[in-house]
C-alpha cells in the first residue's frame, strides 16, 4: 500500500484544481515560508478524517475552504473544499474492514465540505461514512492521529506528551487500535447492556408487583364475567319471554283493534249510507213539500179560474138580463133618452165612485197578496235557512262528538301514561336512592384511596426530593471529586516537575556542570578540596547577574585550608594535563583587607559584600574579591561614581555590566560563559526554592489526597444511600401506580354511578316535566271536553230550536199559504169587480155616447143587444163548460194534494225513523271509538313495556332483544342456586317437556343481580391487563436472560480483546524498545536510551516513559534535552516504530528543521534505509534532504493567497554522476518558465 496521488480543489490556499503524483521513495516538497507547503500535509490529514479544526490550524472546519484574496483582481471565496487521495496496492482485508466487498487494487478516498457545514466522504466515488474511512486504515499506521503524518512541530510532541498520550503511538504500531476501538464499542455496548439490565430488573420488579394486584382483580373480573354471562343469558331469556308474552298480548289486542277498526269502518259506512239515505229522503220530502205547494197553488189557480168563470157567467147573465131589460126598456127609453141620459150619467158617476172604491179594494187586495207571498217566501227562506243551519249544526255536532271522543281517548291515554310514569318514577326514585348509597360508599372508598395515594405521593415526593438532593449532592461530589482529582493531578504534576527540576539541578550542582575540567577533577579526586566558592556563598536572585559579573571565573575557585594542599592539587593537574583550576588557601587569607569604609561608600551604590551570604571563615576571601565592588543600577551611575572616586571602586550593574577600577567597561553578556556563571550562582537558590515548593506541594498533596479520600468515601456512601432511596422511590411509585389504577377504577365506577344518577335524575326530571306537561295537557283536555260538551249541548239545543222553528214556521207557512190563497181569491174578485166596473163604465159611457149622439142607434142597439145576448149566452155556455172542467180538474188536484200530503207524512215519519237509527248508530260508533282508544292505549302500554325491556337489555347487556332468538329451553334451578339448561330445537317443540317456571328464573335473576351488586367495583380491563402484563413479564424475563447472556458474551469478548491486545502490545513494545535502544546510539553516535512502562502490572493502561542519555551525559529525563536532541530522540523512536510496523507512507513536515547538518545526514541516511518498506513525503528547507529526494515539488505563490505546484523529477544518467533534473510536463508553460527561473532558488532554499 502506498500513496499514489493527491488532488485538491478549494482547499485552503489551493484555490484551483491541484494534482500531485507520488512515486515510491522520497518526495520532497519545498518552497518559501507561507507559500502553502504545510497545506499539503493538512490536506492528507483532513481527507483521512481529521475532525479538529485546531489541528488544521483553523478556528472552524469552514476555514479549510479557500476564503478568497484581496485586491482589485482578487478572487472570490469558493463554496466548498475537496481533497482526494489515491492509495495503491490495497489489500482485501482493509477493504473488508471498511465494508467494501469488491476487490480493488486502488482506492480513492475523497472528502468534501461545504460552507453551510455539510460534509461528505467517498470511497471510489461511492458515498460512505467517516467510520468506513477510519476502518479502512485502522491498524495500518495510516490515520489522522497516527505516526505516519508528522505535522510541523509535532515531532517533539511525542517527547513532550504525557506517558498515556505517548502510548497511542505504540498501540498503532502494535495494530491494536482496531481492537481498542472494538473494545471501546464493546464497553459501550456493555454499559448500555448493564443500564438496560438495571432498568429491566427495575421494570421486572415493578411488573412483578403489579401482577399480584392484577391477578386478584382479574380473578374478581372473571367471577364477575361468569356471573354476568349467566345473568345476561338468564335475564335476556326472561326478558325475551316477557317480550314474547307481551307480543302475544299485543297480537290479541291488535286483532281486537283490527276487529274494532272493521266495525268502525262498517258503522262509518252505515252512518254515511244512512246520512245519504236520510239526505235523499229529506230532499224527497222537500220535493214533496214543493210539489204540495205547487199543486195547492195550482188548486188555488183553478179555484180562481172557476170563480172568474162563475163571475163571468153571472156577469153575462146579469148582462143578458140587463140586455133583456134594456131591450124591453129600449123602446120605452128611446123616447125618454134625455131622461135616461141623466140616469146614465148618474149611474156612470155611481160606477166611477164604485170603481174608485173597487180600485182601492183591488190595491189593498194586491198588497195583501204581495205581503202574503213575501211572507210565505220569507217563511220558505227561513225554513230553508234553518234546515241548512240544522244540517250544519248537526254536522258540527257530529264533528264535536268525534273530537270529544278523540279528546277523551287522549285524556285516557294521558291517564294511563301518568300511571306508567308514576310507576317508573317510583322505580327511578328507588334506583336513585340505591345509587346515592352506592355513591356515598364509593366516595368514602375514593376518599380513603385519595388519602392513601396522597400519603404515598407525599412519601414519594419526599423520597424524590431526597433522591434529587442526593443526586445533586452526588453531582456536586463528582464535580468536587473531579476538581480534587484534577487538582491532585496538577499538584502531582507540579511536584514531579519540581522534583525533576530539583533533581536535575542537584545533579548539575553535584556534577559541577559548567566548571572547567581541572576543577571537576580536583573536586572528585582530592578530599582536601572544601568546595568551590559558588558552593559556599548565597546570593539573592536579583543580584545573581551582578555578583556573577563581579566574581567571574572566581566562582570556580576551589577552597582548601593549607597552601601545601593547593600546591599538591596544581602539581596533579600539571602531571595529568587535565586543565587548569583556581585554588584558594584559606589560611593565607585570615586577615581581611580592602574593606570599604562606610564613609567612603558611594551614596548611590550598594556594597557587594552586603548581598552575599557566607560563613565567617569565607569572609576574608569575599573581602578580597568583593571588598571594593559597588552595585549600581546603571553604567551611567557607575561612570558618575567612578569620576567622583577615580580608581577606588569596581562598579557592577544589576544586569551584569561592569566598570573596573582601571576604567574598563564590560557589557552584560548572554554568552555561554556568563550564562554558566549565572546558572552556577542561581542553581542553589533554585534548588532551595524547589525544596520549599516541594514541601508546600507535599502538604497540599496530602490535603488534596485527604479531601479526595473524604469525597470518595462520601461518594460511595451517597451512592449506596441514593440507590436505597431510588429503590424505595421505585417501590413507592409502583404502589402509587397500583393505587392509582385502583383509584382510576373506582373513579370510573364513580363516573358510571354519576352517569346513572344523572340519567335517573334526568329521567325523573323528564318524567316530572312530562307529568307537568301531561297534567297541564289533562287540564286543557278536561277544559276542552267541557267546552266540547257544552258546545254539543248548545248544538243539541240549537238543533232542537231549529226543529221547533222549522215545525212552527211550516205551520205558519201552511196558514200563510191558505191566507195567500184567500187573498188571491179576494184579489181575483176585486180584479173581476174592477174589470166589471170598468166594463160597465165603458158601456155606460158608450151608452151615454149613444144616447147622446143619436137615438137612431137605439134601434140598432136593440139588434146588437140581441146579438150580444146570443154571444153572452154562448159565453155562458162556454163558461159553464169551463167551470165544469175546472171543477173536475180541481177535484183531481185536491185528490193529488191529499195523496202528496199522505206521502209527505210517510216520508217525514221515515226521516224521523232514520234519524233515530242514525243517532243509535252514532252512539254505537262513539262507543266503538272509545273502545278503539282503549285498545290503542293498551297497545301503546304494551309497546312501551316492550321498548323498556329492549332498552333495559340494550343498556345493561348491549343485546338487541328484538334480534335475540330465544330457543325453547328447559331451565332447572337447584337449591344451591345453580342452573341447568336444556335447549330444544325450535322445530322439535316442547313435546313432553315440563313448562319453564319463569317465576323461579326471575328470582334467580334477582339473586344473580344481588351477587353482581355485592361485588362492588370491578375492573374488567384487569383480565386483559393481567394477560398483557403476564406476557410482558415473560417477555421481560426472556429479555433479561438475553441481556445476561449478551453481557457475558461482551465480557468474554472484552477479555479476549484484552488478552490479545496485551500480548500484541507487549510483543510490539519489546520490539520497539530493543529497536530504540539500538537506533538511539546510531543517530547520536553513542549514548543510551530506554523505554519504560509506568505500570508493569497493567500493560493495557500503562504509559510509556522515555529515558535518554546522549553521549557524555548521564541517563536522565528527555525534558532536559535540547531541542535538537529531543527531535533526534523522537526520530529514533519514530524509526524504531517503523522497524516494527512500517507505515505504507509517511508525511514529515519540516521534521529536520531543528537539526544541524550532521544530524540531518544521519536522519537522511535512516530515511533511505526505510525506502524498501515505506514511502516518504517530506516537506523541508534542507538542501541535504532535498538532495535525497527522487521527486521534487515546488510550491509557489505567484498570485497572492493562491498556491501553485511546480514538479521536478530527478533521473540518473549513465555516467553515475549526480542526477539531473527535468520539469514535469503536466504543468503549464508559464509555470514551467517560472519554475526554471526559480529552480535555483528552490534548491538554495
Amino acid at each position: 500500500m502506498y500513496l499514489k496521488s493527491l488532488k485538491a480543489i478549494g482547499f485552503k490556499s489551493f484555490a484551483d484544481k491541484t494534482s500531485l503524483d507520488f512515486e515510491p521513495g522520497i518526495t520532497a516538497i519545498i518552497g518559501p515560508n507561507g507559500c502553502g507547503k504545510s497545506n499539503i500535509s493538512d490536506a492528507i490529514r483532513w481527507v483521512l478524517g481529521e475532525q479538529s479544526a485546531k489541528a488544521l490550524r483553523g478556528g472552524e472546519m469552514a476555514d479549510v475552504i479557500f476564503s478568497g484574496t484581496d485586491g482589485v483582481r482578487g478572487r472570490k471565496p469558493t463554496g466548498m473544499a475537496e481533497v482526494s487521495i489515491t492509495i495503491g496496492d490495497v489489500s482485501d482485508e482493509n477493504l473488508k474492514a471498511a465494508g467494501v466487498d469488491l476487490r480493488f487494487n486502488e482506492v480513492t478516498v475523497t472528502r468534501r465540505v461545504y460552507r453551510d457545514g455539510g460534509s461528505e466522504y467517498f470511497l471510489n466515488g461511492i458515498n460512505c461514512r467517516l467510520r468506513d474511512v477510519q476502518q479502512l486504515f485502522m491498524g495500518t499506521g495510516i490515520g489522522r492521529n497516527s505516526y505516519s503524518i508528522m505535522a510541523q512541530g509535532q515531532i517533539t510532541s511525542i517527547i513532550q506528551s504525557r506517558p498515556q498520550e505517548r502510548r497511542m503511538v505504540f498501540e498503532e504500531a502494535a495494530g491494536i487500535t482496531k481492537f481498542k476501538q472494538q473494545k471501546k464499542e464493546s464497553l459501550r455496548k456493555l454499559g448500555y447492556t448493564e443500564q438496560n439490565l438495571l432498568r429491566l430488573e427495575d421494570t421486572i420488579r415493578e411488573v412483578k408487583r403489579q401482577i399480584g394486584s392484577l391477578q386478584r382483580q382479574a380473578g374478581k373480573a372473571r367471577r364477575y364475567q361468569k356471573i354476568m354471562d349467566e345473568l345476561r343469558d338468564m335475564e335476556t331469556r326472561l326478558a325475551r319471554h316477557e317480550f314474547d308474552a307481551i307480543d302475544t298480548d299485543l297480537n290479541n289486542i291488535r286483532e281486537e283493534a283490527n276487529q274494532i277498526r272493521e266495525d268502525l269502518e262498517g258503522h262509518s259506512s252505515l252512518i254515511i249510507e244512512g246520512e245519504g239515505a236520510l239526505k235523499a229522503i229529506r230532499n224527497a220530502l222537500s220535493s214533496l213539500d214543493n210539489q204540495v205547494n205547487a199543486v195547492q197553488q195550482q188548486n188555488m189557480d183553478l179555484k180562481s179560474q172557476m170563480e172568474q168563470h162563475e163571475n163571468r157567467t153571472q156577469f153575462n147573465m146579469q148582462r143578458m138580463m140587463e140586455l133583456k131589460e134594456q131591450h124591453a126598456d129600449t123602446e120605452v127609453d128611446i123616447a125618454g133618452a134625455q131622461e135616461r141620459r141623466k140616469e146614465v150619467d148618474a149611474e156612470l158617476e155611481h160606477i166611477n165612485q164604485q170603481r174608485a172604491n173597487s180600485v182601492h179594494t183591488l190595491e189593498r187586495s194586491r198588497q195583501h197578496v204581495d205581503d202574503k207571498s213575501m211572507f210565505v217566501k220569507g217563511l220558505d227562506a227561513e225554513i230553508c235557512e234553518r234546515q241548512s243551519a240544522r244540517h250544519e249544526s248537526q254536522s258540527d255536532a257530529d264533528g264535536l262528538n268525534n273530537q270529544l271522543m278523540l279528546v277523551r281517548n287522549e285524556l285516557n291515554t294521558l291517564e294511563l301514561q301518568k300511571q306508567a310514569n308514576v310507576a317508573r318514577l317510583e322505580k327511578l326514585s328507588a334506583e336513585k336512592i340505591q345509587l346515592e348509597e352506592e355513591r356515598t360508599k364509593l366516595d368514602a372508598s375514593l376518599a380513603e384511596f385519595q388519602e392513601r395515594v396522597e400519603n404515598d405521593s407525599l412519601h414519594a415526593q419526599t423520597h424524590h426530593g431526597t433522591v434529587k438532593e442526593r443526586q445533586e449532592r452526588l453531582a456536586e461530589l463528582n464535580r468536587q471529586l473531579i476538581e480534587a482529582e484534577d487538582g491532585l493531578d496538577e499538584l502531582l504534576r507540579r511536584q514531579a516537575e519540581a522534583k525533576s527540576r530539583k533533581d536535575v539541578l542537584q545533579q548539575l550542582i553535584e556534577a559541577k556542570e559548567g566548571f572547567s575540567a581541572g576543577a571537576q577533577t580536583l573536586l572528585v579526586e582530592f578530599d582536601s578540596a572544601i568546595g568551590t566558592l559558588s558552593d559556599l556563598i548565597r546570593v539573592p536572585d536579583e543580584y545573581v547577574p551582578a555578583i556573577g559579573a563581579a566574581l567571574g571565573s572566581n566562582l570556580q575557585l576551589i577552597l582548601t585550608q593549607q597552601p601545601g594542599e593547593a600546591n599538591e592539587m596544581l602539581a596533579h593537574l600539571a602531571r595529568l594535563k587535565q586543565g587548569r583550576a583556581g585554588i584558594v588557601a584559606l589560611e593565607m587569607l585570615s586577615e581581611r583587607g580592602g574593606e570599604i569604609p562606610p564613609s567612603d561608600l558611594p551614596s548611590k551604590g550598594k556594597a557587594a559584600l552586603l548581598v552575599v551570604e557566607s560563613d565567617e571563615s569565607n569572609q576574608s576571601l569575599l573581602q578580597a574579591l568583593l571588598g571594593r565592588t559597588v552595585i549600581v543600577d546603571t553604567l551611567e551611575a557607575a561612570t558618575e561614581l567612578w569620576r567622583s572616586n577615580p580608581g577606588r571602586f569596581d562598579f557592577v550593574t544589576r544586569d551584569g555590566a561592569s566598570l573596573s577600577r582601571q576604567g574598563i567597561y564590560t557589557s552584560a553578556s548572554s554568552n555561554s560563559s556568563a550564562a554558566t556563571h549565572d546558572s552556577v550562582l542561581a542553581r542553589r537558590n533554585q534548588v532551595d526554592d524547589l525544596r520549599s515548593q516541594l514541601t508546600n506541594l507535599s502538604h497540599l498533596i496530602d490535603e488534596a489526597s485527604r479531601l479526595k479520600g473524604q469525597l470518595t468515601a462520601e461518594q460511595t456512601e451517597l451512592q449506596a444511600s441514593l440507590q436505597n432511596a431510588r429503590d424505595e422511590l421505585s417501590d413507592h411509585k409502583v404502589a402509587i401506580a397500583t393505587q392509582k389504577g385502583e383509584f382510576n377504577a373506582l373513579q370510573n365506577s364513580k363516573l358510571i354511578l354519576h352517569q346513572k344518577i344523572d340519567a335517573a335524575v334526568f329521567e325523573v326530571g323528564q318524567l316530572a316535566e312530562q307529568d307537568g306537561g301531561a297534567r297541564g295537557k289533562a287540564v286543557d283536555l278536561s277544559t276542552q271536553i267541557r267546552e266540547l260538551e257544552k258546545r254539543a249541548r248548545n248544538l243539541k239545543e240549537e238543533n232542537a230550536a231549529h226543529d221547533t222553528f222549522i215545525c212552527e214556521h211550516r205551520e205558519f207557512r201552511e196558514r200563510a199559504v191558505e191566507e195567500l190563497t184567500e187573498a188571491r181569491v179576494a184579489f181575483s174578485k176585486a180584479e173581476d169587480r174592477e174589470a166589471s166596473l170598468l166594463s160597465q163604465k165603458n158601456i155606460m159611457e158608450e151608452r151615454l155616447e149613444e144616447l147622446r149622439h143619436t137615438l137612431e142607434r137605439s134601434q140598432k142597439s136593440l139588434s146588437e143587444n140581441a146579438d150580444r145576448k146570443v154571444q153572452l149566452e154562448a159565453q155562458n155556455v162556454d163558461s159553464r163548460q169551463e167551470i165544469n172542467r175546472l171543477r173536475i180538474e180541481r177535484e183531481s188536484t185536491s185528490t193529488e194534494i191529499a195523496e202528496l200530503a199522505g206521502e209527505r207524512n210517510q216520508r217525514a215519519a221515515e226521516v224521523e225513523r232514520r234519524e233515530m237509527e242514525l243517532s243509535e248508530r252514532r252512539v254505537s260508533h262513539v262507543e266503538i271509538q272509545e273502545r278503539k282508544g282503549q285498545v290503542e292505549v293498551e297497545i301503546t302500554q304494551k309497546q312501551m313495556m316492550q321498548e323498556q325491556l329492549v332498552e333495559r337489555i340494550r343498556e345493561k347487556h348491549d343485546i338487541n332483544l328484538r334480534e335475540f332468538q330465544g330457543e325453547i329451553i328447559t331451565i332447572n334451578i337447584t337449591d344451591n342456586g345453580q342452573t341447568t339448561k336444556k335447549t330444544i330445537a325450535s322445530d322439535e317443540g316442547r313435546g313432553g317437556e315440563e313448562p319453564v317456571d319463569w317465576g323461579k328464573i326471575r328470582i334467580h335473576v334477582n339473586e344473580l343481580q344481588g351477587k353482581i351488586d355485592g361485588m362492588g367495583p370491578v375492573n374488567l380491563v384487569a383480565i386483559e391487563e393481567y394477560k398483557e402484563i403476564e406476557e410482558r413479564f415473560t417477555f421481560l424475563n426472556a429479555q433479561h436472560d438475553d441481556l445476561v447472556n449478551a453481557k457475558t458474551e461482551l465480557e468474554e469478548v472484552i477479555a479476549r480483546i484484552d488478552k490479545q491486545s496485551r500480548e500484541m502490545f507487549s510483543e510490539t513494545f519489546e520490539k520497539v524498545r530493543a529497536n530504540f535502544q539500538k537506533m538511539f546510539p546510531d543517530l547520536f553516535g553513542g549514548g543510551r536510551a530506554n523505554l519504560i512502562l509506568t505500570d508493569d502490572e497493567d500493560v493495557l493502561e500503562a504509559g510509556v516513559e522515555i529515558v535518554a542519555s546522549p553521549p557524555g551525559k548521564q541517563l536522565r529525563s528527555i525534558s532536559l534535552l535540547s531541542g535538537g536532541e529531543q527531535t533526534m530522540t523522537a526520530v529514533a523512536l519514530l524509526f524504531s516504530l517503523y522497524q516494527v510496523k512500517p507505515s505504507p507512507f509517511c508525511v514529515l513536515d519540516e521534521l529536520d528543521a531543528p537539526l544541524d547538518d550532521a544530524n540531518i545526514d544521519r536522519y537522511v541516511h535512516k530515511l533511505k534505509e526505510f525506502l524498501s518498506h515505506s514511502q516518504f513525503i517530506v516537506i523541508t528547507h534542507s538542501k541535504r534532504t532535498i538532495a535525497a529526494a527522487g521527486v521534487l515539488y515546488g510550491v509557489t505563490m505567484q498570485e497572492r493567497g493562491v498556491s501553485r505546484i511546480v514538479s521536478v523529477k530527478f533521473h540518473s544518467d549513465h555516467s553515475g554522476k549526480r542526477p539531473s533534473h527535468k520539469l514535469d510536463n503536466s504543468t503549464d508553460d508559464n509555470t514551467v518558465a517560472q519554475a526554471q527561473e526559480n529552480e535555483e532558488v528552490f534548491l538554495a532554499k
